[in-house]
């Protein structure tokens, strides 16, 4: 078996009642466990997961960091789509720059790279519609709807 480079981020790690909870790395991809001995793993590891509505997430990530550990590599978490992942990002920069007093447009050219236009122009300009529509998400996922980021995709979770 080939030799795994995995790093413990210390800063991430912390103690609970369950055990050790630990964030870690092997090359790009990076994971989440809990040591139920309360001490990080030096050796061969186990997978001991729940069998509830969650398990197919929790099937895929065992198997990405089973590629990330023998292959080195592993596919991408498909949770969440490239672009589902940057409008995410550019949401947040939005209602960064708006709660900071940022108007619409100084908006759009900060997170978009948007040339200034004359208030004219900018009124039926696609883009101030996006940089709305990106702002009441930000607004949305401070009001808790980051919380359906990742059960979004599921048809049913009873």
């Amino acid at each position: 078996m080939p030799t795994v480079n995995v790093t413990i981020v210390p800063a991430d790690t912390r103690a609970a009642d369950e055990g050790l909870y630990i964030h870690f790395a092997i090359g790009a991809a990076q994971f989440v466990a809990v040591c139920p001995d309360s001490r990080p793993p030096n050796g061969p590891v186990a997978a001991i997961t729940l069998i509830d509505q969650f398990i197919r997430d929790r099937a895929d990530t065992i198997i990405r960091f089973r590629d990330a550990a023998l292959h080195h590599r592993a596919a991408p978490d498909r949770r969440i789509t490239h672009q589902r992942r940057q409008r995410l990002i550019e949401s947040l920069r939005a209602i960064d720059g708006r709660q900071a007093g940022a108007t619409y447009q100084e908006i759009a050219e900060a997170v978009f790279g948007a040339a200034p236009v004359n208030s004219i122009t900018w009124k039926s300009a696609p883009l101030r519609d996006t940089v709305m529509r990106r702002v009441a998400a930000g607004f949305d996922l401070m009001a808790g709807g980051y919380r359906r980021l990742l059960l979004g995709h599921r048809p049913d979770l009873s």
